[in-house]
């Protein structure tokens, strides 16, 4: 049997794995994309999020690590053979992983037969009890969460919502799924203390929930109602067995007049400084012009989660949990692979030290991240400036002397979305 280096093999098993990219440090003749250590695995996470494939850092001297698919433990996995690299490669599909490899990467081994796996749960058939419950339930509503788009399952979620004629309410992780003006989105929820109540789920019958993350809802708050847990793989067989709806037709939950009527009059004001709505709604004119707008947890980032309506999936993104420097990251990767596509970090100020690694290790690799960071001391523009400046800034424009470019924004708005829909309980 022929031999190649250790770190050709680690290649093909990332390749079967579904590894898209590895960040980080040098491993021999191993193609890895190189960043500082401490930028590494945000980029393997924001890439993951950007691209929907599978990404890693590698820390160096072989400590790689893979953020998980879905919540779960973190597998420790050592490899001190070429077999147990081999071995390695099922545990490599979703799960979060540090892998541990001890051999030197250009250490001469057997080469292996390797192809990639199937995929074990593509396509669950649902019990006949499911089935059943959903038939006998007068009001229906589907939870959605980022698991249906890391699955691969919107498809079937807009079948099963066409097929039982029910709305969805998604979390920020899976805002996208819909196309805001369907009328089978209904909100995106989590972000309040009172969307949960706000959206219905306390009224339904039954809620179908799907690809939840706990970080963005916690099951003490979105289970108001009895409720049927489906895996992202089930709902597209799900809604095979769903007949021609009989049910009342869709209304939409008090949450969504409530956010839009606070949202729709931030719209109106364009004098300086503009409510936070009126820049979520450019940055939204961005994103219809195929944009990619991410933005960190914080001020910043609860408003583009909230009141950013979405028209593709994968446009907006938002972590479930604050990760610093993450936007910046989700942009960094999308030039890599999509130089012409315009794209937008958003920030709060408190987030610069972080971010600025991040577009240093971008600068690196040649690549520019245009970010805008809210600050309550930064520059107040009118509606018509802000516009012009984002133009700009997305295409490649601006700044040259400072970093970044910053947004004072009425900080009386929020006041109103406490009163519409209660405190703020994301990343609490």
């Amino acid at each position: 049997m022929s031999v190649i280096p250790l770190a050709e093999l680690w290649r093909r098993v990332a390749v079967v794995s579904g590894i898209d990219a590895t960040y980080g440090a040098p491993f021999g003749a191993l193609g890895v994309v190189p960043v500082p250590g401490i930028a590494a695995p945000l980029f393997a996470k924001a890439h993951q999020r950007v691209h929907g494939a599978r990404a890693a850092a590698h820390r160096g001297d072989g400590s790689f690590w893979l953020p998980g698919l879905d919540a779960g433990p973190c597998l420790t996995v050592e490899v001190d053979s070429a077999e147990a690299l081999v071995a390695a490669a099922p545990t490599l599909s979703a799960a979060e992983v540090e892998l541990r490899i001890t051999l030197d990467p250009t250490q001469l081994v057997e080469e292996a037969a390797l192809w990639p796996r199937i995929p074990d749960e593509n396509w669950l058939e649902p019990a006949d009890e499911t089935v059943e419950t959903m038939g006998a339930a007068a009001t229906l509503l589907l939870l959605a969460g980022p698991g249906v788009i890391r699955h691969m399952a919107v498809p079937g979620l807009h079948d099963l919502a066409v097929s039982a004629g029910v709305g969805v309410l998604n979390t920020w992780g899976a805002k996208g799924v819909f196309d805001w003006r369907s009328q089978h989105h209904l909100a995106t929820i989590g972000l309040q203390a009172d969307d949960f109540v706000l959206s219905g789920l306390d009224e339904a019958d039954l809620i179908i929930a799907t690809g939840l993350d706990q970080a963005e809802s916690p099951e003490e708050r979105w289970r108001l109602a009895p409720a049927l847990t489906v895996h992202p793989a089930g709902i597209a067989p799900l809604a095979e067995r769903c007949g021609p709806s009989r049910r009342t037709p869709m209304t939409m939950p008090p949450l969504r007049a409530r956010l839009a009527e606070v949202t729709q009059r931030g719209w109106s004001i364009e004098a300086s400084p503009l409510p936070p709505s009126s820049a979520t709604m450019h940055y939204a004119e961005c994103v219809a012009a195929g944009a990619l707008v991410a933005a960190d947890a914080g001020n910043a980032g609860f408003w583009v989660a909230r009141t950013l309506g979405t028209t593709r999936l994968g446009a907006v993104i938002v972590p479930s949990t604050p990760s610093p420097g993450f936007a910046a990251a989700c942009v960094a990767v999308s030039l890599l692979r999509r130089p012409n596509r315009p794209a937008l970090a958003v920030i709060d100020l408190a987030e610069a030290e972080a971010t600025a690694v991040i577009m240093d290790a971008a600068a690196a690799l040649g690549v520019r991240v245009p970010v805008e960071a809210w600050d309550p001391e930064g520059d107040r523009l009118d509606a018509d400036a802000h516009r012009d400046r984002l133009r700009q800034l997305v295409l490649g424009g601006l700044p040259t002397g400072d970093r970044f470019c910053s947004l004072t924004t009425d900080p009386h708005q929020i006041s109103e979305m406490i009163e519409a829909a209660g405190p703020i309980v994301a990343w609490t």
